[in-house]
């Protein structure tokens, strides 16, 4: 009996502790920031899909990186959402699945009006949720963004023509000038 109520206290605490720390304020910053469509990303890590198979390439990625969890502090990236325009200037670490000619880019990059976008609140979770659908130069992107009331983000971005790869960081308004 005194094993059950130990279980059980122990359930309910870790219950109780996994709820949403959001306060209100924070939530609807979250959402005013998303509905006013004013934002930039930065991210701090990629992870890509396919270079978890790949062994003996570690020395060619940034220093603090491994085939799972790539680095990308110091390195120049941004995902920028103004109004109804998407700006995406991305390093890119996985698999490219079609060739591209010489002197194309290498990073995933997309500068312009999204064929389709879907956005939600998520209340459970608290986050808010968007689907670009993007027509590149040379291939066509999907990204699936999720914003974080704590100003993280993680998205990821699914290609035509290379594999998965997910980016995690941190969202912010852009300054004024």
């Amino acid at each position: 009996m005194k094993l059950r109520i130990l279980f059980l206290t122990i359930l309910t605490t870790t219950f109780l502790n996994c709820k949403s720390t959001a306060s209100v304020a924070e939530i609807e910053n979250l959402k005013k920031i998303a509905l006013d469509k004013n934002f930039t990303i930065t991210a701090d890590t990629a992870n890509p899909v396919a270079l978890m198979n790949t062994r003996g390439i570690e020395s060619l990625l940034p220093p603090g990186s491994n085939l799972a969890n790539i680095n990308l502090i110091n390195n120049q990236n941004n995902f920028t959402i103004k109004n109804d325009s998407v700006f995406l200037d991305m390093p890119f670490y996985g698999e490219r699945r079609f060739s591209s000619g010489y002197g194309t880019e290498s990073g995933l990059e997309f500068e312009g009006v999204p064929e389709k976008v879907e956005s939600s609140f998520n209340k459970k979770k608290n986050t808010y949720e968007f689907e670009y659908w993007l027509n590149a130069k040379t291939e066509n992107l999907r990204v699936s963004l999720t914003l974080f009331s704590n100003k993280t983000s993680r998205f990821t971005v699914n290609s035509s023509h290379r594999s998965t790869i997910t980016y995690s960081g941190n969202w912010k308004v852009p300054e004024e000038k």
